[in-house]
């Protein structure tokens, strides 16, 4: 996050996961600029998406192109090893499922 931060790379509308940053301050903004619009009797036009478990629904491949944020050397070969080399398993009441 500090090279991110750092770097200027996240957007600033970017909310999640930011320090000082949340879905309510993210929401307070963007009631407020609707009200903004609406004070001044313009149209808004608002689409909202859900991308509830994104990270968990986007090809790994395309998360590990981080080079072109300059994530290299040992931190990328450590989230391409996280993204590629991972098992689960459950585990219920003593039972446990085969590795997936």
């Amino acid at each position: 996050m500090n090279h991110l931060e750092e770097n200027n790379i996240l957007s600033n509308f970017q909310h999640g996961f930011r320090q000082n940053r949340s879905c309510e301050t993210q929401l307070i903004i963007t009631v407020e600029e609707i009200s903004r619009y609406l004070d001044n009797r313009q149209q808004v036009d608002l689409l909202i998406l859900d991308f509830s478990k994104a990270f968990d629904t986007v090809p790994h491949h395309r998360l590990l192109k981080l080079d072109h944020y300059e994530v290299r050397g040992n931190l990328h070969g450590w989230l391409k090893s996280w993204l590629t080399s991972r098992e689960q398993k459950v585990l219920v009441e003593g039972d446990e499922s085969t590795s997936m």
